[in-house]
């Protein structure tokens, strides 16, 4: 099996292995995604540093869709609690210092899986 694997990522056909986590079941029940407007000028520094963080499964930079959406960093908070949650956000907004220019934080009401999403746009699935 592994050689087999090996071959196909060797070919191209496969890109990545990964895992995925059931953060649920490790735990941390309140996930949410931080949002902010970071001067242009550094965003891609601090994101590295905000997309290591313990507590951030992933970070990126994004497009603004301007006057409504300001927010050009976004990054997938995961913690135990509400108040956990909030000196997560607490903590990012401390390491963004002054080029930070606000925030929110969209907390996931539910779980959207790839298998669910694949079922209902197939083109999704790959």
């Amino acid at each position: 099996m592994r050689e087999r694997l090996a071959g196909m990522l060797r070919a191209g056909s496969v890109r990545r292995i990964g895992a995925m986590l059931d953060y649920r079941r490790l735990g941390f029940v309140t996930n949410g995604l931080a949002v902010w407007d970071v001067d242009d000028a550094c965003v891609d520094e601090l994101g590295e540093k905000v997309g290591a963080l313990a507590f951030v499964s992933h970070c990126h930079r994004r497009p603004r869709a301007l006057p409504e959406w300001p927010y050009n960093l976004h990054a997938m908070v995961h913690a135990r609690s509400r108040r956990e949650a909030e000196r997560a956000v607490l903590q990012i907004h401390c390491l963004l210092a002054d080029a930070c220019r606000g925030h929110d934080m969209l907390y996931s009401s539910r779980i959207l899986r790839k298998p669910a999403l694949t079922e209902r746009f197939p083109d999704v699935a790959g």
